[in-house]
């Protein structure tokens, strides 16, 4: 998965590597619809002919670039996000600016021990770098009350529905 606000016209060669890692291991491929990092991966994955991949979705599907098999991760982007990541056993992450969503599935990879590679871009001072996950970093720091926030809003929805 990545940011949406990631515009490079070709996948960042540290990223394209690992695909090609997983794809000679004919590992399953998940990868979302969605604009920016997400197309390049399907377009990648389609460049190279590799058919073992899953578009997960949401409501609707915008993009599938292989006519892959499809698989809907829930009704909304945090629903899916969360479970196309309890789905997955490792991930390649295309974060950039320090997007609030890809932070918060930082901090869900961090606590699920799932190795992570991230490659952060920067559009502002068009620097990158890519690393794993460091389970010593802070990537969202309102992780814990959005968290917070999600579950009281939850108590409040299932007691208005009593």
């Amino acid at each position: 998965m990545g940011s949406k606000t990631f515009k490079a016209a070709e996948l960042p060669p540290q990223v394209a590597e690992k695909i090609d890692e997983a794809t000679a291991r004919k590992m399953t491929v998940v990868v979302g619809e969605a604009p920016g990092a997400c197309r390049l991966y399907q377009d990648y994955l389609k460049s190279k002919s590799y058919g073992n991949v899953i578009v997960g979705h949401a409501k609707s599907m915008r993009y599938n670039a292989g006519s892959w098999k499809t698989k809907r991760y829930g009704d909304d982007v945090h629903e899916r996000e969360t479970n196309m990541i309890e789905d997955c056993d490792s991930a390649i992450i295309i974060w950039a600016d320090n997007s609030g969503v890809i932070a918060e599935n930082l901090e869900l990879l961090k606590r699920l021990r799932k190795p992570t590679l991230i490659y952060e871009y920067s559009t502002k001072t068009n620097t990158s770098k890519a690393d794993w996950l460091d389970p010593e970093r802070t990537y969202d720091p309102y992780h814990q009350w959005k968290e917070y926030m999600r579950k009281q809003k939850q108590h409040k929805k299932r007691r208005f529905q009593e």
